[in-house]
């Protein structure tokens, strides 16, 4: 049976300052952040884009995993009921990076104790 195919929900690290568009709270660089589309302007074709902080988003009970460790990250996203990959703007590169994910407290101890118990073998 082949593996369902799991889409990855996203999270953005700020590269400047915003503010929260439901509680209105300033959100600095380096806060996570989503990002909501909303209903388009009547004056303007384009959509508005509602950042709302991780606190209005409840995203704030998980924990980031930073790159590095794949098969921690595997593990992680694996034991997670629900995970985030976490994206950040380059000017450099102009383009969105990869710097970890979010995970559940749970699902990384897991994936933690998990990869000792291997290593010990």
């Amino acid at each position: 049976m082949p593996k369902k195919d799991r889409n990855d929900e996203v999270v953005y690290e700020l590269s400047r300052a915003a503010r929260c568009y439901n509680c209105d709270r300033k959100l600095l660089v380096g806060d996570l952040v989503t990002v909501v589309i909303g209903e388009s302007s009547e004056y303007s074709d384009e959509k508005e884009r509602e950042v709302r902080c991780s606190k209005c988003a409840g995203l704030e009970q998980m924990q980031v995993v930073k790159p590095g460790n794949a098969k921690l990250t595997r593990l992680a996203k694996k034991y997670s009921k629900e995970s985030y990959v976490i994206m950040r703007w380059s000017e450099l590169w102009k383009t969105y990076e990869r710097k970890g994910i979010l995970a559940e407290p749970l699902a990384i101890e897991k994936a933690n104790s998990e990869i000792q118990k291997d290593s010990s073998k």
